[in-house]
């Protein structure tokens, strides 16, 4: 049996999940241009009809990909979100898809908490001018006492949550569903309005952050998304970003990947390139669930 390994970095940090594949006698095709494949890749590589699995990235498996897949039967993402997972379709087709939720909630968690810390003090920003000469010492604030806001209150969201209120900020949570919380649930107007901090956590495509609900923000609030880059509306932002309404941006994650915008421009925001799972710790545990599962889907493996 053959499979296809779409995500970029697949083995880097340890050969274990490779050596699994091969311990059970799959023979495995990595992804050979170590970024997320398009549409016409993907359906390119599965094409051909031989892979019965795909341990999968975040690249577009819809149903006319699926389709197209041949013998496809196991999908087995690293990583929580299906967003790029037509599951109705899958199901029909009779293809299994796993997921590892568990193994990216601290990486993802701690991600979130420093990007607002160096926010705060304007860590990589001073940082850039003492590398050019320049000894200028900005005043930032503290994390204490903040109110800060959490949209999307899955286990990453929570996590964020508890430990920034060990740091003594003020925490309250947005979901669409009514959620167990030691936090207030309050409804996203009400955040959007009075959040110092706001950190996206949520799941799905839809726009959050559009354009009228920026408008909305408070003057001077700092943004955080670490979740889905659909979930902001870009362009609206650059623009809250040159007027001050919002004082820092700190984004992970892109509508279009790798990212080549505007905002790379402007020094108040600190852009990573999708590295939320990128926690040697963690990337492991990710890919070794993956390997678990896809044999798991196989049959290979209880």
């Amino acid at each position: 049996m053959k499979v296809f390994i779409s995500t970029s970095s697949f083995g880097m940090v340890d050969r274990t999940p490779l050596d699994m594949l091969s311990e059970h006698g799959l023979k495995y095709e990595l992804n050979p241009f170590k970024r997320t494949l398009t549409q016409d890749e993907i359906l390119f590589f599965l094409g051909k009809g031989d892979y019965q699995g795909i341990i999968a990235g975040v690249e577009p498996l819809n149903e006319e990909v699926l389709s197209k897949a041949g013998n496809l039967k196991v999908i087995s993402r690293v990583g929580v979100g299906l967003d790029n997972v037509d599951l109705e379709a899958a199901q029909r087709m009779g293809i299994k898809v796993y997921t590892t939720p568990g193994a990216l909630i601290d990486s993802v968690a701690e991600l979130t908490v420093g990007l607002i810390l160096n926010a705060l003090r304007k860590i990589n920003f001073q940082d850039k001018e003492l590398k050019k000469g320049i000894w200028k010492k900005r005043m930032g604030c503290l994390l204490k006492g903040k109110k800060v806001g959490i949209i999307g209150c899955g286990r990453i969201g929570m996590r964020v949550a508890e430990i920034l209120n060990f740091m003594r900020a003020e925490i309250m949570v947005y979901d669409v569903r009514k959620i167990s919380s030691p936090f207030p649930q309050v409804e996203l107007e009400y955040l959007i309005r009075q959040a110092d901090i706001i950190t996206l956590h949520a799941s799905g495509s839809k726009s959050i952050l559009t354009k009228e609900k920026i408008s909305q923000l408070k003057e001077g609030v700092i943004v955080v998304n670490t979740a889905r880059g659909e979930l902001i509306d870009e362009d609206a932002l650059v623009q809250a970003l040159k007027d001050g309404q919002v004082s820092w941006a700190c984004l992970d994650v892109f509508r279009k990947e790798p990212y080549q915008g505007p905002l790379r421009e402007l020094d108040n925001v600190t852009l990573t390139p999708h590295i939320g799972s990128y926690a040697k710790e963690a990337r492991f545990q990710m890919e070794v669930e993956a390997v678990k599962n896809l044999l798991k889907g196989l049959g290979l493996e209880n």
